[in-house]
């Protein structure tokens, strides 16, 4: 099997005036698999989905609150909770100019932070300092802070409901500021890491983690798990994971599957290693009950995946190996 070389160019996952990204959020279920590397596996199947949505716009500077006020910005990304990012988009590079929330803006027009430098594949690396002024509950005041951006991670991403995206790359971005208000009195200090999943077809991440922390005056934390819309979709209807189950697992020589097939589709199992190569391919029956012995005795001990397709639907389980 042939592995893609992955990039972000900014021809195709820039956004532009116009854009929409819609994200659902997702319940984590025990540990956030952020791993970072080559050959990785980053499995969600087992969070769910919750009812929050999370939708980003992007507009015209001039069409919010004080946009004219980041003289530099060339677009501008809304939360639609009166929340904006300013950014400046030149060839190859992006900045941002300035962030606002209903209680803070801070405006970075002469010492900009670089967001990103295309093209951005595993093993980028960019570390830029900004500064500027700050706004807050009528105190004026300074913000000097850093955001690194670094291609940390290839592998397989999985999805609740097991969609298995293959030549994932992860992009983790650390943003950290400290802001300070009434000659130094008033201090508030603010860091933010996102681990962002893209695949090549999407123009947005397939998935981001979002960590935020801030102390001062009072101090927060938060995680966000946000899980694009467009491979929401369908996710219910496509997933098999109600009527389709492996054991035992662990497993030694073999497995058993047993799976319920109403419609008496054609039905595949793959068994792929963690990074998303075919190593066995088996058709099945198309019987109403199916329910088969995997000979295994062939692979060497470790993780793996069972990828079950049955007609249009799909679903993978984690495989431990004896």
């Amino acid at each position: 099997m042939l592995w893609a070389v992955i990039f972000l160019t900014q021809t195709f996952n820039e956004p532009f005036i116009g854009n929409v990204f819609t994200k659902q959020l997702l319940d984590s279920v025990g540990v956030v698999p952020k791993n970072i590397g080559t050959n990785q596996l980053w499995d969600y199947s087992m969070f769910t989905i919750n009812s929050n949505l999370e939708t980003t716009t992007y507009t015209t500077v001039p069409s919010v609150p004080y946009g004219p006020t980041y003289t530099s910005a060339t677009y501008v990304e809304s939360n639609g909770q009166g929340e904006y990012t300013f950014f400046k988009s030149s060839p190859y590079k992006l900045e941002v100019v300035g962030i606002q929330t209903p209680d803070v803006r801070l405006n970075l027009n002469n010492n900009k932070a670089t967001a990103f430098m295309y093209p951005i594949t595993m093993g980028y690396s960019k570390s830029d300092p900004f500064s500027g002024t700050a706004i807050a509950n009528g105190m004026n005041g300074s913000v000097n802070g850093n955001v690194t951006v670094l291609g940390s991670g290839t592998g397989t991403l999985i999805v609740p409901g097991g969609t298995v995206y293959n030549n994932v790359l992860q992009v983790k971005t650390t943003q950290t500021a400290i802001a300070s208000f009434a000659f130094g009195i008033v201090t508030v200090n603010f860091k933010e890491t996102n681990y962002s999943y893209y695949h090549a077809s999407q123009k947005f991440p397939i998935l981001v983690v979002s960590y935020q922390n801030a102390t001062g005056a009072a101090t927060s934390n938060s995680v966000k798990i946000k899980l694009n819309n467009s491979a929401v979709v369908g996710i219910n209807d496509l997933s098999l994971n109600e009527s389709f189950s492996i054991f035992p697992n662990p497993a030694k020589d073999y497995f058993n599957v047993s799976l319920y097939n109403p419609t008496n589709a054609n039905c595949t199992i793959e068994i792929l290693n963690t990074v998303g190569q075919t190593l066995q391919l088996l058709n099945l029956t198309n019987d109403t009950n199916i329910l088969n012995d995997i000979f295994i005795s062939n692979l060497a001990s470790g993780i793996y995946l069972v990828k079950t397709t049955l007609g249009n639907k799909v679903s993978v389980k984690k495989l431990i190996i004896e």
